[in-house]
């Protein structure tokens, strides 16, 4: 992870995604060296961010570290992938929280220049929500926890795949150990988390055929996101948190509880083949919407059948995982 003080290799934002839309063909059907790839470009983006801010608004005021959720926090971004991150500083909110605010905005700015699309949902650092101290974050969660809504507990389950990118990475370790102290402190927390996540979209109809999109742009497409990968993504996050697992990549949560939980291991390669599968389909991925389809009608028969397959194995999973919350076993 980079230091704060890394100096940048690059300008401008502008250069920075040159140097993107140069290098990520060389990158793209591999899943962890594109990762790699989106790392070092949103670190050297953020590096400018913080040189740019330094510059108008002086030193940054305390430690900080940046944090990536969403894909990007479990490693699993495809080549094109939208904003999901936060910051958390040492010191009081009411000291330096305008400050990081402010770098909160320049980072959302320059990621988008980069060509990384702002978040809908606003989870971004520029957001009050996601830029805080650490003392306040665990403020914010216990206020998300104890109002126990849909939407609090998306909030949670968003932050727990963050992932320190830059900076000070024991300010984001601190205030996930205080997340899992609250939930094994509170057990019926795991439960409220795997309700929320429990309405998976059905990937087959009731003769095994693929359920692909029937109207718009993406018609005839399988949106793999929804009914092959976040099954998966849901259930392995449910089991890190139940057993205060700090990592976040789907893949490393399934090889870290493999040996606990016996019907994880027969899910990783399953896993795998959906990621791969995404990623064979790259240069017809033009923008980030596309990165979510694949193209159904263009399959062979035998991949649909590993597909089936697959996605039979991820809705298991999570199946197999609510059973564990639910029963409260140890």
């Amino acid at each position: 992870m980079r230091n704060v003080r890394s100096l940048p290799s690059y300008q401008t934002y502008d250069e920075i995604r040159w140097n993107r839309e140069r290098e990520y063909k060389q990158a793209a059907d591999n899943i962890k060296r594109l990762n790699d790839a989106h790392d070092r470009w949103m670190t050297e983006t953020i590096s400018l961010a913080v040189e740019k801010v330094e510059r108008e608004q002086g030193r940054v005021p305390a430690p900080f570290t940046f944090v990536v959720m969403g894909s990007a926090g479990r490693r699993e971004q495809a080549i094109w992938s939208d904003q999901d991150h936060g910051l958390i500083f040492m010191g009081s909110n009411m000291m330096y929280k305008e400050y990081f605010l402010r770098l909160g905005e320049e980072i959302r700015e320059g990621m988008a220049a980069v060509g990384y699309p702002r978040c809908e949902g606003k989870v971004m650092a520029s957001h009050p929500r996601w830029c805080h101290s650490a003392g306040e974050w665990k403020e914010q969660i216990d206020d998300w926890i104890q109002k126990d809504e849909w939407a609090t507990l998306r909030h949670l389950l968003t932050f727990i795949d963050a992932r320190a990118l830059l900076g000070e990475r024991m300010l984001l370790n601190r205030v996930k150990s205080y997340v899992f102290q609250q939930i094994a402190g509170n057990p019926c927390l795991l439960g409220r988390l795997a309700e929320n996540t429990s309405r998976l979209q059905q990937a087959t109809n009731a003769f095994g055929k693929l359920l692909t999109e029937e109207k718009g742009p993406y018609t005839g497409f399988l949106h793999i996101k929804d009914v092959g990968l976040f099954p998966y993504i849901h259930a392995m996050r449910l089991l890190a948190m139940k057993e205060g697992i700090h990592e976040t990549s789907t893949l490393e949560r399934m090889k870290q509880t493999a040996a606990q939980y016996p019907f994880v291991h027969a899910k990783i390669q399953p896993f795998y083949t959906l990621l791969n599968l995404r990623a064979s389909f790259w240069e017809h991925h033009r923008t980030y919407e596309d990165v979510h389809y694949i193209p159904v009608r263009t399959l062979s028969k035998d991949r649909k059948k590993r597909i089936k397959t697959a996605l039979q194995q991820g809705k298991q999973l999570f199946q197999q995982t609510k059973k564990v919350i639910e029963s409260g076993e140890k």
